[in-house]
């Protein structure tokens, strides 16, 4: 009796302190907002002992952590970016800023931010900082550390000064007006390229980090640059300025060494002397210098060396006439041109600054020219032995796939084989053994000694071509490779779900793991850059993505074939680091619900230890989870849709629900959403506000872009409504750019949605097929045609689909009221397309408000702008979905006589 009673009261005390910590959870306001915290860049110490990460807040000033793993101790320095470990474990240093008022008050000034550096002694905790540093950086073996002071004002040279310090004694060494600098690999060696007003110390000098000895490689009066070591051997290559009184502009001489310390290994090449560069041409520093694998063979880049000229006085009579009028400086837009006027101005510098690929082979003074106005975006195969090109020249212009013949180069010969006729492009093995390429619905190889052709994939039973990549292009895409293996043995490939092993020359492959049973998605986490190929016997990683759960991790599969889990949940796992001499791994973990953080792991993956604590103030407010909905569209497809909840749900009662829709958007399930005031799609903003936000994917159909969105959308809302948990009187939808397109076409379609908000739309396919994309340069047509827009045929051939699939033919059936965004500089969808849309509108009497940013491109960048439109955005839904009352701008407008006084009060 007296338990039964213990045990109610222990119940109602339980419920009581239950209720009352729930009741003292706050709502999510945007003045919270600030608070909340990203991880951003991260280092990872070689032996595993130390990791540290940037923390930056949505507004405020961030810092930078660093937490030892055993002792968990922690160090945090504030205003700090760019974390970097010496790789003997023994050093950290780290990039200090200013606070964010700082910042700004230097940006008011016209004035950079000049920022210094923190070095921290691993084992004591001791930190000295620097001042005024530009760049920092460690050699390999972390004895020694270089920093880049800023250059004096008033400095013409290239120089400035730099600091060398001596980890092991704690010494500094100054060496002034260094305008270049470069530790060998095996960090036992600092070259220095120093650029100084009294030109005649200008030179280039080697430092021995052993003893601190200093030898001069080469001085002289001219300017030195492109300073390149070998890989793997202590060779040393770079350039030195040269000019003549015929030509305009500077050419250069080459210097290499093979043996950096070895003054006597040096040769010289000095084109104008030996007379083997074409005639009128010269070498150019900003292509740089790369060293063939055999240290014999140095690449660099060639161009067209323009002669002075005087120029003849014009004396003929049209001349005399329009002597007084400035030239015109006419744009000729000619329909042959390779390139279009406005993408030639958008690569201004980058054509400027074409080159043609050469190699000097010093050990017999042989030049070979690689590329030329023919054979053209030249890359070296993985031995430097020969090289891949590209001729587009045939198939120009270029108005759908950008087509070329490929070609392999022999790079001591310049002899030109031709491998592939109209193809795209093609890559290199590391080894250089072989070039891979995709072809109709396989993979190739082609095998650069036999000169032969093998397709290494026609008797894997499966499909390697993306056929889910519906975007009008001859061909599907592949689903993608993996790195090959050291050797080029053989390389992984991948089909819709696993990987597998293929051999080069086609006699062999293994399937490596099992994704197809269980629709699981595996691709190879790569773990190391530093080296272009697996290496022999090591353990290969994979990330795993549950293509219908959403659960994520990763696998392994060992030296011994043998696949295993690692770690896979229903949360969005990311970022796996391994530190480099130890089985210590890091890696990201968040949810819906769980702010992200990294965890520390052994070799097992068993009991990762947590290592971040970002964002533990969410436990003071209503914060929401998402679901994942699975629909069928309307063609029958088995589609899916990420749904977060209101903060604060309350079983039975119906919500008002934001739909955001950009193709497809499921995969976003489980990821954290941190609130900010300056985007207007944010949906964790939504949520805290009592809304339901729903993100359906979109599969698409040719032809019929808008008609898809509607096919899938439409359904999918349907589906959520059958919850009984959303107000289907107050369901609102937004997106940007293509996704505002949907959003402008699909409220013409249908009357389910009762508010909507456009960034930026798509509104008239006809006349966007017929724009520029300003930001590139490039036709839109192009887009349409073999990407996001899925018209393979063009307007004139495809008219009834153009006009059916454009918002602006179809609004007089739409009764959703639409606010749309613009930038007048929206280098991406033409401003006109707002304009247009306007128009129609207004003479259509429909419901439509344009917010039109003076100056601004595809994507807000000034923060006030951000806030305004998210806040405008967010204003429209409560009036059209929740009933509040309509500000002035939404009700009337705003007349452009009181702009200025808006400005002034705000």
């Amino acid at each position: 009796m007296n338990k039964q009673v213990f045990g109610v009261g222990v119940f109602a005390l339980l419920f009581l302190i239950t209720g009352s910590l729930q009741a003292q959870k706050k709502d999510l306001k945007p003045a919270d907002y600030a608070q909340w915290q990203s991880i951003y860049s991260t280092a990872f110490a070689s032996d595993g002992n130390w990791f540290s990460y940037q923390i930056s807040l949505v507004e405020g000033d961030g810092w930078l952590m660093l937490t030892n793993i055993d002792s968990e101790d922690e160090h945090k320095f504030m205003h700090a970016t760019n974390p970097a470990f010496s790789n003997d474990n023994n050093w950290f240093a780290f990039r200090i800023g200013v606070s964010e008022d700082d910042a700004r008050k230097l940006e008011e000034q016209e004035k950079p931010i000049q920022y210094d550096m923190g070095l921290m002694n691993l084992s004591t905790a001791m930190v000295d900082t620097f001042t005024m540093i530009q760049e920092f950086d460690f050699n390999e073996t972390g004895s020694h550390l270089i920093m880049k002071k800023y250059k004096a004002e008033g400095v013409k040279t290239a120089g400035t000064d730099i600091i060398i310090r001596n980890l092991n004694s704690g010494s500094n060494q100054i060496v002034g007006n260094v305008s270049e600098y470069s530790f060998n690999d095996a960090g036992t060696h600092l070259a220095l390229a120093i650029d100084a007003s009294e030109k005649l110390g200008n030179g280039v000098h080697l430092l021995n980090l052993s003893n601190n000895s200093t030898s001069v490689l080469d001085s002289d009066t001219e300017t030195y640059k492109g300073l390149a070591w070998h890989e793997d051997q202590n060779a040393l290559a770079f350039m030195k300025t040269k000019s003549d009184t015929v030509h305009k502009d500077e050419t250069h001489l080459l210097y290499t060494y093979t043996n950096a310390a070895d003054p006597s290994t040096q040769k010289v090449f000095d084109h104008t002397e030996n007379g083997l560069l074409p005639e009128h041409h010269r070498i150019v520093d900003f292509a740089g210098l790369i060293w063939a694998e055999d240290a014999e063979t140095v690449f660099f880049g060639i161009k067209e060396w323009e002669v002075k000229k005087d120029e003849p006085e014009d004396t003929s009579a049209i001349a005399k006439l329009n002597k007084h009028l400035d030239p015109t400086n006419v744009e000729v837009w000619h329909w042959r041109d390779a390139e279009i006027q406005p993408q030639q101005e958008v690569r201004r510098t980058q054509n400027e600054r074409d080159n043609f690929l050469s190699a000097w082979h010093f050990n017999n003074n042989r030049f070979v020219q690689l590329e030329d106005q023919q054979v053209e975006g030249i890359v070296l195969t993985g031995d430097q032995e020969y090289a891949i090109g590209y001729d587009p020249n045939p198939y120009e212009p270029a108005f759908r796939e950008e087509w070329n013949d490929v070609y392999v180069i022999n790079a001591s010969s310049g002899e030109r084989t031709r491998i592939l006729e109209r193809h795209e492009n093609a890559s290199s093995s590391p080894g250089g053994n072989y070039i891979l390429y995709f072809k109709d619905t396989d993979w190739w190889t082609y095998d650069v000694q036999s000169k032969t052709h093998t397709n290494i994939t026609e008797d894997i039973d499966t499909r390697f071509e993306n056929f889910k990549s519906i975007n009008g292009r001859e061909n599907f895409p592949s689903f993608g490779v993996g790195q090959w293996i050291e050797g080029d043995d053989w390389l992984l490939i991948y089909d819709e779900y696993d990987v597998y092993k293929v051999w080069a020359d086609g006699s062999r492959h293994e399937k490596v793991t099992n994704g197809s049973e269980d629709q699981i998605v595996y691709r190879q986490t790569r773990l190391d850059y530093e080296d272009d190929h697996l290496a022999q016997g090591q353990p290969i990683y994979f990330s795993k993505y549950g293509y219908y759960t959403k659960d994520r991790g990763y696998a392994r599969l060992d030296n011994r074939n043998r696949l295993q889990e690692l770690i896979y949940e229903s949360r969005m796992i990311s970022r796996l680091d391994k530190a480099e001499t130890s089985n210590a791994f890091v890696f990201m973990k968040e949810s819906a619900t769980e702010s992200p953080n990294f965890y520390y792991t052994g070799n097992n993956f068993r009991n990762p230890k947590r290592i971040t604590d970002t964002n533990p103030q969410q436990e003071d407010y209503h914060w929401a989870d998402d679901e994942l909905i699975t629909f069928t569209n309307a063609r029958g497809d088995k589609l899916q849709g990420r749904l977060l909840y209101p903060a604060n749900y309350e079983e039975g009662k119906e919500y008002p629900m934001i739909t955001y829709i950009y193709e497809m958007r499921s995969q976003a399930t489980h990821s954290y959403s941190i609130p900010t005031r300056t985007s207007p799609y944010n949906m964790r903003r939504y949520s805290s506000e009592g809304y339901f936000v729903f993100e359906p994917d979109i599969n698409y159909v040719l032809r019929d872009p808008g008609v898809s969105a509607v096919e899938s959308v439409v359904p999918a809302v349907r589906k959520v409504l059958e919850t009984g948990m959303i107000d289907e009187e107050k369901i609102g939808l937004t997106g940007h750019s293509w996704g505002a397109y949907q959003t402008a076409f699909i409220i013409t379609q249908t009357d389910m949605f009762n508010s909507a908000v456009a960034g930026a739309p798509l509104t008239n396919m006809v006349s966007m097929y017929n724009s520029v994309y300003w930001n590139s340069g490039t036709p839109d047509a192009q887009i349409f045609e073999v990407s996001q827009g899925r018209f393979p045929e063009p307007y004139w051939k495809d008219w009834d689909k153009f006009i059916e699939n454009s918002p602006i033919f179809n609004m007089e059936t739409n009764t959703t009221p639409l606010l749309v965004e613009f930038g007048t500089d929206d280098g991406a969808v033409d401003f006109n397309q707002g304009v247009e849309l306007y128009n129609t509108m207004r003479r259509m009497e429909k419901p439509y408000v344009m917010l039109v940013y003076e100056g601004e491109n595809h994507g807000l960048r000034q923060k006030e702008n951000q806030i305004d439109y998210a806040n405008r955005a967010f204003q429209w839904h409560e009036h059209f979905l929740k009933g509040e009352e309509a500000p002035e701008w939404i009700s009337s407008g705003v007349p452009y006589l009181e702009r200025p006084e808006i400005i002034e009060k705000e």
